[in-house]
């Protein structure tokens, strides 16, 4: 499958709401787990802010990927991500996987004073 890497220099990414189990049949109410490690996979609902404009976003982070202390409106950093074109039967579209979900602190502009 086809991964692009996201650049998100130009971005805001703040947190909407706390990292929810991504639950992979809702029928059964099975939770999804990574093919290759296992882990329980988040889904972690993000706005991204470009020029002022906000659109809400859900990112796919492994469990161990997510930091504590997560707070809804806070900044939060997504080291790793890629988006995933995807395609089948009932359409198409693209999805985003980071390694991670973090508290992103800016960090303070130096005074010159030390």
């Amino acid at each position: 499958m086809r991964q692009i890497p996201v650049d998100t220099s130009q971005m805001t990414v703040m947190l909407i709401q706390q990292p929810e189990k991504k639950v992979k049949n809702r029928e059964t109410g099975e939770i999804a787990r990574d093919r290759a490690t296992d882990q329980v996979l988040f889904n972690v609902n993000v706005a991204v802010i470009v020029d002022g404009k906000p659109d809400a976003v859900t990112i796919v982070v492994p469990e161990d990927g997510i930091a504590e202390a997560l707070v809804p409106g806070m900044p939060v950093a997504l080291p790793g991500l890629v988006a995933r074109p995807w395609e089948n039967n009932n359409g198409h579209g693209i999805s985003y996987r980071a390694a991670a979900v973090m508290a992103n602190v800016p960090v303070a502009a130096s005074n010159g004073k030390g």
